[in-house]
């Protein structure tokens, strides 16, 4: 926007409220939060703060249009200590991690001791200069280094998941976390190792991700991400697939918490949702008429799901999908099997419907 232009409503995007409703153009005319009380003060009427501004924590405040979790709260606390740099799962976030729940406290390096505040992690210790980098002018860890401390600090599985997310966030980052694991040193060395072993960067969501390490764990089949087959005249990457079981896993995780955007993007966003929803059934369906089995996977309750089958002990092909589906209904209940078109997979000696990545 050019500063010396007049400011006329056509100026501001129109912003809507979660019910679709447009806010006010006072509201989108009123700086955004993070803000600190002086900036408050200097910037905007006390009437309008009482009516807008939702407070933080002490002394901090967001508009109200403005979503309160991880990100606004990570925003607060890397700019009430201008000094310190944004590590674990609000680095992550910063880096376009979306597996970190909203609800997750920020977290923040500082280079000396501080009190203790209530729904903020405070670390210390050593912080090397090549580990800090900038993200949208906010000082956080690098994505090697957060990976690291992700390894560390959280459980297996959801370390696992986040360094997954940051892999498809960071082109360069899968070949970073080889070298580094190949020569572990340091605090948490073991543990960083196992995770970065773990990890298949081709993973294409958190849920997706999840769904592979139930399978893993359990020793079902051979599932793993980035598996390709030819449908018509288009090659089609698979979210999750056993090549040899012919068996392809589709995740539909729980919406994302409510974020406030402009009715513009939020429109074209679930365009594309629409679009590749549709895309994505054309798909299933014609795997299930090339003889593949299909698993959908859904975290969220969406109607009865057709067959909870529980884990069984067949090895073949037919047995790996029937037991894969039971592993992850056994975790999300309407998990939903769909056999093959023709009542069993088709014969592939020579894996000419698909090849691996």
């Amino acid at each position: 926007m050019n500063p010396s232009a007049p400011i006329t409503p056509s100026a501001f995007p129109a912003l809507s409220d979660p019910a679709g409703e447009p806010w006010p153009l006072e509201l989108q005319m009123l700086p955004p939060g993070p803000l600190t009380s002086a900036e408050l003060v200097q910037q905007v009427s006390p009437s309008l703060v009482r009516r807008h501004y939702h407070r933080i924590w002490h002394g901090m405040y967001r508009r109200e249009d403005q979503a309160d979790g991880l990100e606004i709260r990570s925003r607060a606390l890397a700019k009430t200590f201008p000094d310190g740099v944004l590590r674990g799962r609000s680095a992550a976030l910063m880096w376009g991690d979306d597996s970190a729940p909203e609800d997750a406290p920020p977290e923040i390096w500082l280079p000396a001791t501080r009190r203790t505040r209530q729904g903020r992690v405070y670390r210390y210790g050593a912080m090397p200069g090549h580990a800090i980098t900038e993200v949208d002018g906010v000082r956080v860890t690098t994505p090697l280094r957060t990976c690291r401390d992700l390894a560390v600090d959280l459980e297996f599985e959801d370390a696992v998941v986040s360094v997954e997310r940051l892999c498809a966030m960071v082109a360069e980052l899968p070949a970073q976390l080889r070298a580094a694991a190949d020569h572990p040193s340091g605090r948490g060395a073991r543990d960083f190792e196992q995770v970065v072993r773990a990890c298949d960067p081709r993973s294409v969501s958190a849920m997706s991700s999840r769904a592979r390490m139930v399978l893993a764990d359990a020793g079902c089949g051979d599932f793993g991400h980035g598996h390709q087959v030819r449908l018509g005249r288009n090659m089609v990457e698979l979210p999750l697939a056993d090549p040899v079981a012919r068996c392809a896993v589709y995740t539909s995780p729980a919406p994302a918490s409510v974020r406030w955007e402009r009715s513009s993007q939020a429109g074209d966003a679930e365009s594309l949702r629409a679009r590749r929803d549709r895309a994505s059934a054309r798909h299933q369906s014609r795997l299930q008429g090339a003889g593949w089995t299909v698993i959908i996977v859904r975290e969220l309750a969406r109607g009865a799901a057709t067959l909870l089958p529980r884990p069984g002990t067949d090895t073949g092909p037919a047995g790996v999908a029937r037991r894969a589906a039971g592993l992850l209904a056994a975790r999300w209940p309407t998990t939903e099997l769909r056999l093959p078109a023709h009542g069993e997979a088709a014969s592939d000696p020579h894996g000419l419907w698909g090849a691996p990545w």
